[in-house]
């Protein structure tokens, strides 16, 4: 058998077309908030949780991480718990989930229309290791944020 001899004009290389007549003249939606269309309006809220937060310091110093050399701290998880009527209905969304709705410190909310304001919590795990073994955990440990007992508040974008 032959090999077939490469074309003497290569194919004109095209943009792939829009998936949806008209997309071209829209600005482009961001994949999560495309994925989770599908359960009505999307808007978002924005908490950067990082390691380096005062509060989760002083969470692993009284657990008494710090001390046992154990300062590398990380959050393997987090959950936004949020509300719109005062705590009537309550909501989660948690970086377990899929497609994860948390993304550097921006939570998708699917169900809440933009321009609501909503209270929220952030529950997050917290896990400690010995320096330069961040792939095992020393002892692991949770922590609510949540503006000393005052929740947070957003207006969602």
């Amino acid at each position: 058998m032959k090999p077939k001899p490469p074309p003497s004009q290569p194919d004109a290389v095209r943009p792939p077309p829009p998936s949806r007549p008209g997309q071209a003249d829209h600005e482009p939606r961001g994949v999560l908030t495309t994925m989770f269309a599908s359960r009505g309006p999307v808007s978002t809220v924005h908490f950067l949780v990082h390691s380096d937060m005062g509060e989760l310091r002083r969470e692993a110093q009284a657990r008494g991480w710090m001390e046992r050399g154990f300062d590398a701290v990380t959050v393997p998880w987090l959950e936004l718990h949020w509300t719109t009527d005062g705590w009537k209905t309550t909501h989660v969304v948690s970086s377990n989930d899929v497609p994860c709705p948390v993304v550097n410190g921006t939570f998708h909310l699917a169900g809440c229309a933009p321009g609501t304001e909503v209270e929220f919590a952030i529950h997050v795990g917290l896990a400690c290791h010995a320096p330069g073994d961040t792939a095992f955990a020393r002892d692991v440990g949770e922590l609510w944020l949540n503006n000393d007992g005052q929740n947070f508040r957003q207006t969602t974008r």
